[in-house]
């Protein structure tokens, strides 16, 4: 009899050795990075230095002294600002403009449109980092350099045509119109 699908997971120590250990395997390696954030995130020094009279897996007193001086001794508040502002601020121009570009070339019939549409999957396509020496140049002679909004600026030229590219596949699947509804 020839056996058709996962037939073979039949029974429970076939799919214990085939389908959960692998994935109990896989799940100790992805977690494991995280275990080891928080638990020396927690530590003393006093545990994070000697690890010969500490186990390295456990925390035998767990402390907050480590957050607290992050937050309150250091510019991380700052820092976390300004990364935050850079963040929201580049995605929300670049999915504006993404928007009104992606909708233009899916749904205006002109001539050129999907010639337009091509360029932008070609844009999409260069590397980011042919662009740093010109950005960069151009940023510096504009008196940007060392700023957020030289961040702010300069991200929409990597996102915009990704996004654009991505809202033309969805434009494209919504209909132009039901002459029926109400």
């Amino acid at each position: 009899m020839i056996s058709e699908g996962m037939d073979y997971l039949i029974t429970r120590q076939s799919r214990f050795v085939t389908v959960y250990l692998p994935l109990i395997l896989i799940m100790f390696v992805l977690l494991f990075p995280f275990y080891w954030m928080g638990t020396t995130s927690v530590k003393p020094n006093s545990e994070l230095l000697d690890m010969s009279n500490h186990n390295p897996l456990w925390v035998s007193s767990p402390t907050l002294q480590h957050f607290e001086k992050l937050l309150f001794e250091t510019e991380y508040p700052a820092w976390m600002w300004n990364t935050m502002l850079v963040a929201v601020v580049a995605t929300f121009l670049s999915v504006v403009a993404s928007v009104l570009a992606a909708y233009a070339i899916v749904r205006i019939k002109y001539k050129g449109a999907q010639t337009i549409g091509g360029l932008i999957f070609l844009a999409y396509l260069v590397p980011p980092s042919i662009l740093f020496i010109p950005l960069s140049t151009v940023i510096f002679e504009y008196g940007l350099f060392d700023s957020p909004l030289a961040l702010i600026l300069s991200y929409p030229t990597i996102l915009i045509p990704f996004s654009t590219w991505l809202l033309m596949g969805y434009f494209k699947t919504i209909p132009l119109s039901s002459r029926n509804a109400p």
